[in-house]
């Protein structure tokens, strides 16, 4: 699992262009502080797990097309599609992209949090 979440966060926060990273960088780094401390309700993990699956649906979908592209260029566009459907994805669940990637952030570094998403998506129960 916590590959997996390390794995979409990755692909997730790759898949931003280099302007949209550098504003989303100066917006996380102020929200970040704040966001360390947030305590995530059971509800934003619910959203959490389904986002994440959708993600990762995203990612699948996009994962070949990304390695068989010809030169950058294509590989930016594809990247950027696929970054479009990954914030739909986020948002369709209902979070923002900073709660998403709060969370991951958050799971990374705390093993309780990372543990109750393990139960949630059944990767705990092997």
């Amino acid at each position: 699992m916590q590959k997996t979440i390390i794995a979409l966060a990755t692909v997730f926060a790759l898949g931003s262009t280099a302007a949209m990273a550098q504003q989303q960088q100066a917006q996380n780094s102020m929200a970040q502080q704040q966001q360390q401390t947030q305590e995530i309700s059971e509800g934003m993990l619910v959203k959490f797990v389904t986002a994440m699956e959708d993600v990762q649906k995203v990612t699948e979908k996009y994962r070949d097309q990304f390695q068989e592209a010809e030169n950058q260029e294509e590989a930016r566009g594809i990247q950027q599609s696929a970054q479009k459907e990954m914030i739909a994805a986020v948002e369709g669940a209902g979070l923002t992209p900073q709660e998403y990637n709060m969370i991951i952030q958050q799971a990374q570094n705390d093993e309780e949090l990372r543990a109750r998403l393990e139960e949630m998506t059944g990767d705990g129960n092997s």
